[in-house]
């Protein structure tokens, strides 16, 4: 919520603490976006097949340094590909 290079289609008070999907505003970048996350270890982060976008898994035995590195990997490719 804090950028418009991606976006969360979910209403706010919808969303699931542990499975938060998410859309780059330029679906062009859908591809180099995974294939970009694969290359630093984050995977599974392509979104359900009839829903589209991105999915970020994040349960219990996720541990905050995995949110971390996501997170900046998302501000990183903001900045290269904005």
């Amino acid at each position: 919520d804090q950028t418009d290079f991606y976006y969360n289609p979910i209403q706010q008070a919808y969303r699931s603490r542990m499975n938060i999907p998410f859309r780059l505003r330029d679906e062009t970048l859908n591809e180099v976006f995974l294939k970009a996350a694969d290359t630093r270890g984050l995977l599974q982060l392509k979104g359900h097949r009839s829903v589209g976008g991105m999915r970020a898994s994040i349960y219990n035995a996720m541990p905050v340094e995995g949110v971390q590195a996501l997170v900046e990997f998302m501000q990183e490719f903001e900045r290269n590909n904005s």
